[in-house]
């Protein structure tokens, strides 16, 4: 199956900036995104939720559009990137990542050295911040990560590992891990912004249209091996989740 992926990001300026100590100051939500290397200096940022210290050596993203506040206890140097998008994203909350890493403070370097020379630089200069947002995609990931619950994320590796099991309920699974069920749903969700349940189901509906796509099993067989309970309640699941039977699915996908 073809897949066609468009560039997201279509503008990019970035400058260094030195930021003199200042009292707490409210910022209006801006039509673009930012993401700030820190050299030297303290910066507290207030999003949605809990103030974030941005110190040497961290790098901090605040979303297009979120009004924030900001305070600067001590002189700052930074180097910022603001850029844009072609696409609208799930409302975030600002980050700050502490990175200490002399990769993406060169990649920033890099970045600012492009802009500032002729277009002949701009592939490179697009080159490095696709990089450069790669690697904080990984490093925020993986922060994340170890922030949530050690017995939620192996309750995920279970579900991802016996999801053909049709008997596997919410229910089963807290009891088999120790937990309540509604310490299961609550952390699942605030980790993966999931319910346990739905996930499941996630998991089902996309390795049937995988059988789907690439085999000749027919939907009574997939529903099987997929783990729902009957092929009539595979079909109805299926209809609601991609607004078509298997077979019509199928047969798209052929044409």
């Amino acid at each position: 199956m073809n897949c066609t992926k468009k560039s997201a990001v279509t503008e990019l300026s970035a400058f260094y900036a030195l930021t003199k100590k200042k009292e707490k100051q409210e910022i209006e939500g801006r039509n673009f995104y930012s993401l700030t290397y820190r050299y030297r200096g303290k910066v507290i940022v207030e999003g949605t939720g809990e103030p974030k210290i941005s110190e040497k050596g961290s790098v901090t993203f605040v979303p297009k559009g979120l009004c924030y506040k900001t305070e600067v206890p001590e002189e700052a140097y930074a180097a910022v990137i603001h850029f844009k998008l072609d696409r609208d994203v799930p409302p975030q909350d600002v980050a700050v990542i502490p990175v200490n890493n002399e990769n993406i403070r060169l990649l920033f370097e890099k970045i600012l050295r492009n802009l500032q020379s002729d277009t002949s630089a701009d592939f490179r200069c697009m080159a490095c911040f696709y990089e450069l947002l790669a690697i904080l995609e990984e490093r925020s990931g993986q922060e994340q990560q170890n922030r949530i619950p050690e017995k939620i994320r192996i309750a995920k590796e279970f579900m991802k590992q016996n999801y053909q099991n049709p008997a596997i309920s919410v229910d089963g699974i807290a009891f088999k891990f120790k937990v309540s069920p509604s310490y299961l749903r609550r952390e699942f969700f605030r980790a993966y912004k999931i319910s346990p349940i739905a996930y499941l189901r996630t998991l089902r509906i996309e390795s049937a249209k995988n059988m789907l796509e690439s085999g000749n099993l027919s939907v009574t067989e997939i529903a099987e091996q997929c783990g729902f309970s009957g092929t009539s309640y595979f079909i109805q699941v299926f209809h609601k989740a991609l607004g078509e039977s298997p077979n019509q699915y199928r047969k798209n996908m052929i044409e």
